[in-house]
């Protein structure tokens, strides 16, 4: 292709960019950082009626981040799962799924390994930063297609299936009051008796109540659905979706970015990859579907973030749809998304609320059945599985190190690869941005669609190898679309909380086992 065409090519993707972005911008009622570098608010773990009243008002339906000082049941999170604990807490056998670096960093849609815990913990802190235990999801298991749900585990790590539900452990020596405060709340309730009525009519199935938890306590979190609660209290009006652990190792000692030297501005990431430039671990530019609590257990991290409404500014892997007032994106189902769902305002995938709808209601007319099943007809035609090597469509193709042109200590270089990122990506640099940095005792407030590289350092001293750990566990929650704290999920299908009704009938069972 002539320079002449390149340059043509370039300047009609810039143009339908920018009419893009002036589009989600005017439509996108939601926050917005006002300055290029925006300081986040900051403020207490909201405890009373007042305080958790002004917290959802303020950040939760305005959409916009906000760091509190103070953790939700502090003697689970930042005693059991330490360094020094989390190996009595967690049980060592326990066979997960465990992200690689590649290309300088995490996110990739590489095929994961499957090991211990034991063998991740050792792995993690005396080989080194080349591993991390992120998301457990059943379609990342590179031995799905020969395993059950409930298989039992063996000594191969290529065979090796994920423990059952019934393997739950009792066998943590930590004292753990405060969550059993939060659990006796609903000891009398109307809700728990309706639960118990629920209990007796076995409508819902030993497989699917098993799903429901490990879908809500990602494994290894599985092993405390007894011990912590499922909602914090402050955040008891949003729906969980899922409580995660997080664990890697930061260098040990600061890099010397030698990554620099492969700065080639032909090539897609300008030759960088996925590394961050000093001392961390990067997650990758992108932005997740639900609402984010995250807590730091050990070590820090640094958040760069962006709003929903800056989301075409992100050049993102999959071709925007819509950027709903939630902060839910929704995207186009393409070659760059071959497997993306239609998404509406909560996050719900559209055609699986048709499916709801065509089996909870037996009045409907058949112009509505029809309706329902074209629907659920287009959702399926033309479905494919993603290339394992794709990143998601919500990931940016904009690398970590222009995120953070700042850390770039070589000046005539850091000229030139801001050059190169400008001419590439020029809607970026109109984006203004927040860093948070976070440290045990705090948590993060991060609303549904926000864009967020996150950096992640161990201990500063790192006087043994468990100061290169850095471990986190976060609570997602469903997008809330409505306006007022009574009516956070206004659907008339209700199809969230019908959704969450089940899975607080699976959780009553599980807390009910001897």
């Amino acid at each position: 292709m002539s320079k002449r065409s390149n340059d043509f090519k370039t300047r009609s993707e810039d143009k339908r960019v920018a009419t893009l972005d002036s589009s989600i911008v005017s439509q996108y009622t939601g926050y917005f950082p006002p300055h290029k570098d925006t300081k986040i608010d900051v403020i207490d773990l909201p405890s009373t009626a007042e305080a958790i009243n002004s917290f959802y008002e303020n950040y939760v339906i305005a959409r916009k981040p906000c760091k509190i000082k103070g953790v939700c049941f502090r003697e689970i999170l930042l005693e059991g799962l330490s360094p020094a604990n989390i190996n009595s807490t967690l049980p060592g056998d326990e066979i997960l799924q465990v992200e690689r670096k590649v290309d300088g960093g995490f996110g990739s849609g590489e095929k994961r390994l499957k090991m211990s815990f034991e063998e991740f913990m050792n792995k993690v802190v005396n080989d080194g930063n080349d591993l991390y235990l992120t998301t457990q999801y059943v379609e990342d298991d590179p031995d799905q297609e020969e395993e059950s749900f409930s298989d039992e585990g063996n000594d191969s790590e290529e065979e090796e299936a994920p423990e059952g539900f019934a393997d739950l452990s009792d066998a943590e020596s930590l004292n753990f009051n405060d969550a059993h405060d939060d659990f006796e709340e609903l000891n009398g309730s109307d809700e728990d008796d309706s639960i118990v009525a629920e209990l007796c009519t076995g409508s819902l199935t030993t497989q699917e109540a098993e799903q429901r938890i490990k879908e809500l306590y990602q494994p290894p979190m599985t092993n405390l659905v007894k011990r912590l609660p499922e909602t914090p209290k402050f955040l008891a009006s949003l729906i969980p979706q899922q409580i995660n652990l997080w664990i890697g190792s930061a260098s040990s000692t600061t890099t010397n970015d030698v990554f620099l030297n492969n700065f080639d501005a032909t090539k897609p990431k300008l030759g960088l990859g996925r590394n961050v430039p000093g001392e961390g671990s990067s997650s990758g530019l992108h932005h997740d579907h639900a609402d984010n609590i995250y807590i730091p257990i050990n070590g820090h991290k640094r958040f760069t973030l962006f709003s929903p409404g800056d989301a075409a500014k992100m050049y993102t892997v999959g071709d925007l749809r819509k950027v709903f007032d939630s902060g839910v994106i929704d995207y186009v189902r393409n070659g760059a998304a071959p497997s993306w769902r239609m998404l509406r305002d909560d996050g719900a995938v559209i055609a699986e609320v048709a499916k709801q709808k065509l089996e909870s209601h037996d009045t409907l007319s058949e112009d509505k059945k029809q309706e329902l099943l074209r629907i659920i007809e287009a959702d399926e035609s033309d479905l494919q599985e993603i290339d394992a090597h794709t990143d998601p469509p919500s990931f940016s193709n904009i690398p970590p190190s222009v995120v953070h042109l700042d850390k770039i200590k070589d000046s005539p270089l850091k000229t030139e690869i801001e050059a190169a990122a400008i001419k590439k990506w020029p809607l970026f640099f109109d984006a203004n941005r927040i860093t948070v940095d976070l440290h045990p005792g705090e948590m993060l407030f991060l609303p549904t669609g926000w864009f967020h590289e996150v950096t992640s350092f161990g201990n500063a001293k790192k006087s043994i190898p468990e100061d290169k750990l850095h471990i986190a566990v976060n609570y997602w929650f469903i997008p809330p679309n409505g306006k007022s704290i009574s009516n956070l999920y206004p659907h008339e299908d209700r199809y969230w909380p019908l959704d969450y009704d089940r899975t607080k009938i699976a959780l009553s069972r599980a807390r009910l086992e001897t």
